[in-house]
């Protein structure tokens, strides 16, 4: 049976000019991968250029009794992008709410003791931040509405001794050595509440991920990113499962996909997600382990293309559901079926 141990976090991930390559429990004090030596086919190029190549992206992913959604920040530093978009579990409505950032120095923290990634817009206020010293993870937005969708404010809040709280750390060559893409994702459970135009709301339990990553992109990147957040006979059971174009040439050793059941973590091997009958028919997820054997069937897509000057994207972000069988390292199977989640496909040309 497929096996990838977790081992101790390093300090750093990059030392003496080389990524430590690996799974890990627990997360570096900085998701920093600056400092590679010679990242591009050996060439001694200024550290400056191929820091420009080094883009960075941060998902949070949360799901309670009412509402499943994500917020998604992209830091391409000549500008960046933040995007809101949430789901009414019950009737399949969805909202989405975005905004634009000019260059700054930083726009997705790389620290992880304590972090802000935030717009402040006071038409787009979406701001994810951290302080694990301080025993806290949380997300609040206050979005202004217009004729097509109404004014919104949430806040989902954890503490980082919740059940469901686990740190985990995936440097993967990106896709060879020279290279590296470093993930840290935390899970958690939450409290917390979406309203809508002042209504009154009472916060509800639920769970949530977040997805902090840093690598060397190309001219074309593609990736495709599952997520899985529910409960099952009263287990809470978290998941992240994808693939790019960016993934290690041994993707079975080194990928960022997990499983994570009552704070228990399992790493899984690579997949491969396809949608044969279209985005809005069923998609498929396996492995070649016997670990992964997912249907997601689409509920609600929503599609966004930006076109500026030579950058182009195309993002595709779908809520539906998950039926199938994920199996642990102990060998347990979790069964899904009607398991809410979300797949999100992003193709940028830079």
């Amino acid at each position: 049976m497929y096996s990838r141990k977790f081992t101790e976090a390093p300090e750093q991930i990059i030392n003496n000019g080389k990524a430590c390559f690996g799974t890990f429990d627990g997360v570096s004090s900085k998701i920093d991968i600056n400092g590679m030596r010679a990242p591009y086919a050996g060439l001694p190029l200024p550290s400056f250029l191929t820091q420009l190549k080094i883009k960075s992206r941060l998902a949070y992913v949360f799901s309670n009794e009412e509402y499943i959604g994500m917020t998604e920040f992209f830091d391409y530093k000549i500008f960046g992008i933040i995007e809101l978009i949430f789901w009414n579990k019950t009737t399949g409505k969805k909202l989405v709410y975005h905004t634009f950032t000019s260059p700054r120095i930083s726009l997705i923290s790389k620290k992880t003791s304590e972090g802000i990634s935030a717009s402040y817009k006071k038409s787009r206020y979406i701001k994810v931040f951290w302080g694990r010293n301080h025993q806290h993870l949380a997300m609040k937005f206050n979005v202004k509405g217009d004729s097509a969708r109404p004014s919104a404010k949430g806040s989902f809040f954890s503490p980082l001794n919740s059940s469901s709280h686990t740190d985990s750390l995936f440097v993967n060559p990106s896709p060879i050595s020279s290279r590296c893409n470093a993930t840290w994702v935390c899970t958690m459970n939450v409290q917390g509440n979406i309203s809508l135009n002042n209504e009154a709301s009472e916060p509800k339990p639920g769970l949530a991920l977040l997805m902090s990553s840093r690598g060397y992109y190309k001219q074309r990147n593609k990736s495709t990113i599952a997520w899985g957040i529910g409960t099952v006979k009263n287990q809470e059971i978290i998941f992240q499962l994808g693939n790019s174009n960016l993934d290690s040439t041994d993707p079975d050793k080194y990928n960022s996909n997990i499983l994570v059941v009552n704070g228990e973590k399992t790493a899984l091997p690579s997949v491969v997600i396809t949608h044969p009958f279209g985005y809005d028919k069923n998609w498929i997820i396996q492995d070649t382990e016997n670990m992964v054997d997912l249907t997601f069937t689409p509920i609600s897509r929503n599609e966004r293309i930006l076109n500026v000057i030579a950058f182009r994207s195309y993002t595709t972000k779908i809520y539906g559901t998950f039926e199938g069988v994920l199996l642990t390292a102990e060998g347990e199977k979790i069964i899904l079926k009607n398991f809410p989640g979300i797949i999100n496909k992003n193709n940028v040309r830079m």
